[in-house]
């Protein structure tokens, strides 16, 4: 039970700081939702996904490859610093590279990204350049600071590289009226300033030394994950994309608003995710003997979690964008319903996919992920046409659905875990009586006999998921040595 305080301890730590720092750029994007209009708010959201893209050029795999062998029991503790180090300096050149690159090449993009009076200027494409490389020497150190059991360290670098930019773009918005380009500009300043700030934060792992052995082994296991995160990008951005080409730049602000309001579900799944990679692989280490019961039950443990978390947000939809937003974003009500059950599906895969890493089987990711991504986009150009962005995301959730279960497939072909299957389906079902129900019961303002019956049904749903849990294997386990007494 020691270990499970402990992950829960963490997971708290950096969920109630990740929430507080969510909670401000949830706060600030409706006020440049309004400000930007949704034309302006849509291009701004085609723009991030262009830095996406060239963010997992930048990252070549690299951060999921230190956390690999971060902890592994053949790599010696002097030999960490070497490790982190080669890795850094390693995306510090392939940011440098693909930044210079997509100065270059962006301009003969964003022509086709302008709508009527919404456009991209030089200033714009500069900071987009910018944050393409930025974002990603953040990552790297915040992933770093992840090893190291280091929340509170991660919450302050996080503060400085995050929230503060949402906060100043916010202000240069509104006061200063810079538009979109003022909004990726003042966010690429901030980084500027943050990562040396990061970097001195990770000092003890930063040597001025990068080592050739260690390169290619990084670069041989993280450079799969290339193709996997081109696949991802494509089922996470492309339905932007096709909204816009088939529907108009609008139906992408109005999508992406329900996007970025379902995001809340994704505090928690995110904050056990940071929480969870670096216990994983010294929970196997440690116990041998039990480590695959502790991820079969955690996954139980994540669903009914997130499902109860992303299942309030979904029943009261309407209400709540009718609360943030005015009456033109109501249209995002269903989509954002539909897709709140994809953060559970994420989740999901902090365990689902952990046999396929574990053995070593990196391959698996990107045909899996591809597979979804070519379903996305197939379901998207037929639900797109008739459904607009409710099609959308329809299409993104079905997405999830396959690759989570495909994770989960080849998890158990692998490295089998002893899941309790009836137990698991017995919590997806609640789970998908709690999205019919929010479909079924939605409404864009308070009516009290309605909040009723979905509060009913949602506590009712959860008291019945309860005892599908048990937490009896962490009662036998000791402490995981050197993570529980730091």
């Amino acid at each position: 039970m020691k270990l499970l305080r402990k992950l829960m301890r963490d997971s708290a730590i950096y969920g109630g700081g990740d929430f507080f720092l969510k909670l401000i750029a949830f706060f600030t994007f409706p006020l440049l939702a309004a400000a930007l209009s949704t034309a302006g708010f849509g291009l701004l959201e085609l723009a991030m996904t262009v830095v996406s893209l060239g963010g997992i050029l930048v990252r070549c795999g690299l951060n999921n490859a230190v956390q690999r062998f971060y902890w592994d029991q053949a790599v010696i503790s002097a030999e960490r610093s070497l490790l982190v180090s080669t890795g850094f300096f390693a995306t510090l050149l392939f940011g440098i590279f693909f930044g210079v690159v997509a100065f270059l090449f962006l301009p003969s993009v964003f022509p086709l990204m302008n709508s009527g009076d919404v456009k991209m200027g030089l200033l714009g494409l500069l900071a987009i350049a910018l944050l393409l490389s930025l974002t990603q020497w953040a990552q790297y150190i915040q992933d770093v600071l992840r090893l190291h059991f280091a929340p509170w360290s991660f919450l302050g670098f996080s503060f400085t590289s995050r929230a503060l930019g949402a906060i100043l773009s916010v202000a240069a918005v509104v006061y200063l009226g810079a538009g979109v380009e003022g909004v990726l500009f003042v966010q690429a300043l901030v980084l500027i300033l943050a990562v040396p700030f990061g970097v001195w934060l990770i000092r003890k792992d930063i040597v001025v030394k990068a080592d050739a052995v260690w390169s290619l082994r990084l670069i041989n296991y993280g450079a799969p994950f290339i193709f996997t995160e081109l696949a991802y990008w494509l089922f996470s951005s492309i339905d932007r994309w096709m909204l816009a080409s088939m529907a108009g730049v609008d139906d992408v602000g109005l999508y992406s608003v329900a996007f970025r309001f379902s995001s809340l579900a994704l505090f928690v799944a995110t904050a056990f995710g940071m929480a969870w990679s670096p216990y994983a692989v010294k929970i196997r280490t440690d116990y041998p003997l039990d480590y695959r019961k502790i991820y079969a039950q955690v996954l139980l443990i994540v669903l009914v979690v997130m499902l109860s978390v992303a299942g309030v947000i979904a029943l009261f939809s309407g209400e709540l964008l009718g609360l943030f937003l005015p009456p033109e974003y109501s249209g995002a009500a269903t989509p954002l319903a539909i897709l709140c059950f994809t953060t559970v599906l994420q989740a999901s895969q902090q365990v689902t996919a952990i046999g396929i890493s574990l053995a070593g089987r990196t391959r698996v990711f990107a045909y899996l992920v591809w597979m979804a991504a070519l379903l996305n986009i197939g379901t998207n150009w037929l639900l797109i046409p008739s459904l607009g962005v409710v099609g959308a995301a329809w299409a993104t959730v079905l997405a999830y659905f396959l690759l989570s279960s495909g994770f989960l497939y080849f998890t158990q072909r692998y490295y089998p875990l002893p899941i309790a299957w009836g137990r698991l389906l017995w919590i997806c079902l609640l789970g998908s009586l709690v999205l019919v129900v929010s479909l079924v019961f939605q409404r864009n303002v308070v009516e009290f006999d309605v909040v009723f019956v979905k509060l009913a049904v949602g506590v009712f749903c959860l008291l019945l998921s309860l005892p599908a849990l048990n937490l009896n294997v962490f009662r036998s386990l000791q402490d995981v040595k050197g993570v529980v007494d730091k």
